[in-house]
């Protein structure tokens, strides 16, 4: 990433971004506007990025960003920008997404707590 182009932090994540797609990718070296899925990504090696993402940059990230911001730069800059979500932030999600499964059920007219004996058992 051009330095005149980018902020520092721009910059600095682009660098982290680069160097995990190379490891997953298994790849020498990645431009900034190399497009993940045209250098052999897929969805089943998002995960791994993702998670890398977040160990080293304290930034969480959808899965679905990686679509809109296939590139290394335009990735930096949307975990740069003010709308990323820290990864504390993102921890909390899988717990609104139980609750919302256990209203489900409720809804439903199951215990969210009791499943057993759903399948036969």
């Amino acid at each position: 990433m051009h330095a005149s182009h980018a902020n520092p932090q721009e910059v600095d994540v682009a660098a982290v971004i680069a160097e995990i797609w190379c490891e997953v990718l298994e790849v020498p070296a990645v431009g900034d506007d190399d497009n993940f899925f045209d250098l052999g990504g897929h969805s089943l090696l998002l995960q791994m990025v993702r998670e890398r993402i977040v160990r080293r940059t304290g930034k969480d990230i959808e899965l679905i960003e990686f679509f809109t911001h296939p590139t290394v730069r335009s990735l930096a800059r949307r975990l740069v920008s003010e709308g990323a979500a820290t990864a504390t932030d993102g921890r909390r999600r899988p717990a609104g997404r139980a609750n919302r499964l256990g209203n489900r059920r409720a809804q439903l007219g199951g215990n969210a707590s009791d499943t057993r004996g759903e399948f036969g058992e």
